[in-house]
Formats: structure tokens, C-alpha cells, sequence
């Protein structure tokens, strides 16, 4: 009998890979199955209290002719504000913010390609550089272990 273990061999990945391809083809998800399961997955974090979005200047200078590559976003949660300044740098996206009150030294910024995981100094300064442009959200944890999350917004 062979010996089963939890590694896979290359071989082994690119057979997986082939077959998933196939059926990719021949009966792809439907796309009302992949909304469904990202809604399932927003689940996890039901009890995060939400950030939400108080101001964009994106917004504010929508009737304007030239925008700005830089804009400011400003999410307001009862326990702490989030402020992020997104700087377009081709197609990657500078993220400089505070959060007000320093609460935690570390937070994650969320995107499709995972999640950035950033140094938050005794003044609530952060940075991250080179992100993927498109939706992304901030999650962090308060000295009380509560969660909290920003709305997604795209950058």
C-alpha cells in the first residue's frame, strides 16, 4: 500500500491544475455561485465593528476638470477614525494613514491579491507601498481584542 502524505508533487499540481482548467471550460461557476461565496466568506468578520467611509475628496472634486493623483479617505468607527491618503504611482497605489487614537501597532490592508500586513508607529503612523490598485479594505484589532474593519473602497 503506498504511503500517504500531505505533500504534493509537482507532477501531482500540474495534473490538479490541468483538470481544473478543463473544467473551467467545459462547466464553468456559475458567476451568482462565486457572489454567493464571497458574501459566505464576509461572514467571518460579522462581529468587526465597520469603519465606514465619511469622506472622499475624490468625491468632493467629482464635478472638477483635472483630479488629483493623490486622494483622502476618512472612515469613522465609534472607537477609532481611519484616515488614508492613496497615491496613484502607475498602476500600484502608495497608502499612507494615521489612526486616531493610536490603537494597535500592526493592520492589514486587504485586496484581492491577499492582504498587506503593516507596522503601526505610538502615533498611529502607517505606510504601505506598491499595492494593487483596485478594492482594498483596513482591518486592525483594539487593545480590548474587538475587530475592526474599514468599507471597501476602491484605490
Amino acid at each position: 500500500m503506498p504511503k500517504l502524505t500531505n505533500e504534493a508533487s509537482a507532477e501531482d499540481i500540474g495534473l490538479l491544475s490541468s483538470v481544473g482548467e478543463m473544467f473551467d471550460q467545459v462547466d464553468p461557476v456559475p458567476p451568482e455561485v462565486v457572489r454567493a461565496g464571497h458574501a459566505a466568506f464576509t461572514w467571518r468578520t460579522i462581529d468587526a465593528e465597520l469603519a465606514e467611509l465619511a469622506e472622499d475628496t475624490r468625491l468632493a472634486t467629482a464635478g472638477s476638470v483635472r483630479g488629483t493623483d493623490t486622494r483622502l479617505l476618512t472612515f469613522e468607527a465609534p472607537s477609532v477614525n481611519v484616515v488614508v491618503e492613496v497615491t496613484e504611482v502607475g498602476d500600484r497605489r502608495k497608502l499612507v494613514g494615521q489612526l486616531i487614537p493610536a490603537c494597535s501597532d500592526t493592520l492589514r490592508i486587504e485586496h484581492p491579491a491577499g492582504a498587506t500586513t503593516v507596522t503601526v508607529d505610538e502615533q498611529g503612523l502607517f505606510s504601505a507601498d506598491a499595492l494593487p490598485a483596485g478594492p482594498a479594505r483596513v482591518a486592525l484589532t483594539t487593545p480590548g481584542g474587538g475587530a475592526v474593519i474599514t468599507s471597501w473602497v476602491t484605490v
